[in-house]
């Protein structure tokens, strides 16, 4: 497959992975958790996208134009449209701004800081393929 079809279609050297979260919140925490996730996701550089419970987090204006990838738009239409579907997690994406991938070492990182932050073990799929 050629360079310039690799890039449109987003294979190969052109991947982009991102991680993954689902977290349980209620009515009384979901603020607190988002507002969590927002600040793991901007100490790594990251954006996060995502909601549930009738709440939907995008990346900021700050980002400037941004292409998001073709699973995350699914799941944040899906989330707009039915904000009360997800009625006890929130769903979402940790993505790297620059299209890079998520590295290693940042994964394991955010692994620590929320298993700390939750006071739980957690686990995140941070090799998920986010265009199709």
């Amino acid at each position: 497959m050629k360079k310039r079809l690799r890039k449109k279609l987003h294979k190969a050297e052109f991947q982009q992975y991102g991680i993954s979260i689902i977290v349980s919140v209620n009515a009384e925490n979901i603020d607190s958790m988002v507002d969590t996730l927002i600040e793991i996701a901007n100490r790594h550089n990251l954006y996060l996208c995502g909601g549930g419970l009738g709440n939907l987090v995008v990346p900021s204006a700050e980002f400037g134009n941004l292409k998001v990838p073709t699973k995350v738009v699914s799941v944040m239409l899906s989330i707009a449209k039915e904000p009360t579907a997800l009625s006890d997690c929130l769903v979402g994406f940790f993505i790297n701004p620059a299209g890079n991938e998520i590295s290693d070492n940042a994964a394991n990182q955010i692994n620590t800081e929320l298993e700390k932050t939750l006071n739980a073990g957690f686990k995140i799929n941070r090799k998920i393929g986010l265009w199709k």
